[in-house]
């Protein structure tokens, strides 16, 4: 059975992790802002725009058909957001709430029908609220297809997708800018191995944008074991763009924990402007399968030690013959 589209798996499509610039692009069709009429030294790969509250920003956004074949998609304006667990930059889908550049956002038409290998320049305006808070807002102008376009498994069930690409949207409101970040929860985990070797580990960090600009920081973890020896951390720290107020939880893994250590694990996020913070863990390592084996055996040892010296305690004493009086 055929299930409807889920909104949902659209929203991967709409860039949920990281992506390089040229990520507004499926293979199929493509969404980036409209060039200038006199091209410029390099075309824009983001809409970055600046307004006071109260004023309307307009702009045009660009799709292109990539395809043999006509295609017609559905435009709109869309919140964007961090995911909790790896920072991703995402959009919210059509069909969800939005609640700040989203919704402040009208595309000049609701569909486009663009021809093959063809393209289509359509107006959108931005009408920031009086009350809006200075700072960065980010968001999205969204093409979606209007026929869904593909399928997916969940469940063992085949599901259609509407598929959507977007170009970002980064709007400043014009006010104080207080850029901030804060490092939370830093933790240190790793293996309980049966034998004494070295163990693999873990570590999972929070970082939250306290201020009201956008920030990619710069990730640096540093781990280090008892007396400082070195322990290996595996991969290469993401790179994020947290929106403001965003929290998102990052994690690594690391080799080379001693079965006994005192492992230290400390984080450092910086991004420009100044803005830094840093937190740090420490964590005892202590091998408990093994050790409770080794403790189990002094037990043993001791109760059967004790056991001996209470036997040799209760053995009857020999009586000795008493004395003859000889008169």
């Amino acid at each position: 059975m055929r299930a409807k589209v889920v909104a949902a798996v659209a929203a991967l499509a709409l860039g949920a992790v990281p992506a390089p610039a040229h990520a507004a692009d499926n293979g199929e069709w493509s969404v980036n802002p409209t060039p200038p009429a006199q091209a410029g030294p390099a075309p824009r790969l983001y809409f970055f725009l600046e307004s006071p509250p109260g004023t309307s920003v307009q702009d045009s956004v660009r799709v292109t058909n990539l395809a043999d074949q006509p295609r017609t998609f559905r435009l709109y304006g869309a919140d964007a957001y961090n995911t909790p667990n790896d920072g991703g930059f995402g959009l919210r889908t059509a069909d969800a709430a939005n609640v700040d550049i989203g919704a402040w956002t009208q595309v000049g038409a609701a569909t486009v029908t663009v021809p093959a290998k063809s393209q289509a320049d359509v107006p959108f305006v931005i009408t920031v609220p009086a009350n809006a808070t200075p700072g960065d807002h980010v968001g999205g102008v969204v093409a979606m297809e209007e026929q869904p376009g593909a399928t997916t498994k969940q469940n063992g069930v085949d599901v259609t997708v509407r598929r959507a690409v977007a170009a970002r949207v980064y709007l400043r409101v014009s006010g104080p800018t207080i850029p901030g970040l804060r490092v939370e929860r830093v933790t240190t985990s790793h293996d309980q191995p049966w034998l004494p070797t070295t163990v693999d580990g873990s570590y999972t960090y929070d970082v939250v944008n306290t201020g009201n600009l956008h920030l990619p920081p710069t990730l640096s973890v540093r781990v280090t074991g008892l007396f400082g020896h070195h322990i290996r951390r595996h991969g290469t720290a993401p790179q994020i763009d947290l929106l403001p107020g965003a929290k998102t939880r990052l994690s690594g893994a690391v080799s080379g924990v001693w079965p006994f250590d005192v492992v230290t694990t400390s984080v450092t996020v910086t991004a420009d402007g100044g803005v830094s913070a840093r937190s740090q863990d420490t964590t005892v390592v202590v091998p408990w399968p093994t050790l409770a084996v080794v403790v189990a055996g002094l037990v043993l040892l001791i109760r059967q030690r004790r056991r001996r010296a209470t036997a040799v305690t209760a053995k009857p004493r020999r009586r000795l013959p008493e004395p003859v009086t000889v008169r």
